[in-house]
C-alpha cells in the first residue's frame, strides 16, 4: 500500500528534523560526522529517506549553512539597531570578535562554515552560498555608520570591511586548517589582529582599543 502523500507542512517539518539532527552531529562530532547515514541513524530512519527531502549530501549541507546564516542574520539586525543609536565602535569590535569566540567555543561550527570547502552550486541551490559577501556587507554597514559619525576614517566601506574581516580571520584560518598548531599563539594572534583591525578602522595606529 503506498504511503499517504505528505502535506507541505509535514514535509517542511521533516526537513527541519533532518537539519536539526545534522546540526547536533556537527556540534558534537564535527563536519566529518555529517554523513547521510549518521544523520539518518540519529533520526531512526533509512538513509534513503533523506534523499526524499534533499537531492544529495551537498544539498543538505547547503541547507544547513543557510539555516545557520538565517539565525545569524537575526542577531545582526539587532546589532545594527544598537549601532544606529549607540557605540558603533563597540558593536564593530563585538562583530569582529565573534569569529574568534565562535572558533574557540564551537570549533566544529567554525570549521564547517569557514574552513571546509563548499561544493559548487547545483540545481538545488536557489542562489549560491556566499558567506564572505554576507559577512562583508554586514561589516560594511557598520563601517559606514561609523564613518558617517566620524568614528571611523573615511574609506570605501566594503574595502574597509574586507580588510578588517581578513585581518581577524587570518590566525583562525591558519589554525583550523592545520597550518598553525599552537592554540595559545592562535589566541594571542587573534587578540592582536582584533586590535589591529580596530586601529585600521579608526585610522589611528596609536589607538589602544
Amino acid at each position: 500500500m503506498p504511503r499517504p502523500k505528505q502535506t507541505a507542512e509535514e514535509r517542511e517539518a521533516m526537513r527541519e528534523r533532518i537539519l536539526e539532527a545534522a546540526h547536533e552531529l556537527l556540534m558534537e562530532q564535527g563536519p566529518e560526522a555529517l554523513s547521510t547515514r549518521a544523520i539518518a541513524d540519529r533520526l531512526g530512519v533509512s538513509h534513503m529517506v533523506l534523499y526524499t527531502y534533499f537531492e544529495n549530501h551537498d544539498a543538505l549541507s547547503y541547507a544547513l549553512r543557510m539555516r545557520l546564516r538565517e539565525e545569524r542574520e537575526a542577531s545582526r539586525a539587532e546589532a545594527l539597531r544598537q549601532a544606529e543609536t549607540g557605540d558603533v565602535a563597540a558593536v564593530m569590535r563585538s562583530a569582529l570578535a565573534h569569529y574568534a569566540t565562535m572558533a574557540r567555543e564551537h570549533p566544529a561550527l567554525y570549521t564547517f562554515l569557514w574552513v571546509q570547502p563548499i561544493s559548487p552550486g547545483g540545481a538545488w541551490q536557489e542562489q549560491p552560498h556566499r558567506p564572505y559577501q554576507g559577512n562583508i556587507q554586514y561589516l560594511a554597514q557598520l563601517a559606514q555608520l561609523g564613518m558617517a559619525r566620524g568614528v571611523f576614517v573615511e574609506r570605501d566601506p566594503l574595502l574597509a570591511a574586507g580588510v578588517a574581516f581578513a585581518t581577524v580571520h587570518a590566525p583562525l584560518l591558519f589554525y583550523y586548517s592545520g597550518r598553525l598548531t599552537d592554540a595559545d599563539l592562535r589566541d594571542r594572534l587573534s587578540a592582536e589582529a582584533l586590535d589591529l583591525a580596530m586601529r585600521y578602522l579608526i585610522g589611528d595606529v596609536n589607538h589602544e582599543s
